[in-house]
C-alpha cells in the first residue's frame, strides 16, 4: 500500500479493508461484484468516500460493477448525492 501511496504503482487491488480509515489522494475506485451482500449501503458509502481526498484533485469517480442493482447500491447513490448537494458540490 505504501508503494501505491507513493505513486510507484498505479493500481491497488484490495478487499473492503479500504472502506474505513485509509486515504489515498487522487484515486478513482472500482467496486467489483458490488451486488454481493457484503456490500451494504454504509460500506459502499465508506468505499466511495475514499475518492476525492486531495486538494489537487478533489473530484474522482466511483464505479460499481454488478450483476444487477441492489437496494444497498441505490440507497448509497441517493445518500451520496444528498450529501454532495448539502455540501454545495452539486
Amino acid at each position: 500500500m505504501e508503494r501505491f501511496r507513493q505513486g510507484n504503482i498505479s493500481i491497488l487491488v484490495s478487499t473492503t479493508i479500504l472502506e474505513r480509515g485509509v486515504t489515498f489522494p487522487k484515486v478513482d475506485v472500482f467496486v467489483f461484484q458490488s451486488h454481493h451482500h457484503n456490500f451494504t449501503r454504509s460500506s459502499l458509502i465508506q468505499i466511495a468516500g475514499r475518492v476525492g481526498r486531495s486538494t489537487e484533485r478533489p473530484e474522482g469517480k466511483v464505479f460499481f460493477f454488478h450483476l444487477g442493482k441492489t437496494t444497498a447500491m441505490l440507497e448509497a447513490y441517493k445518500n451520496i448525492r444528498n450529501m454532495n448537494k448539502a455540501g454545495g458540490f452539486l
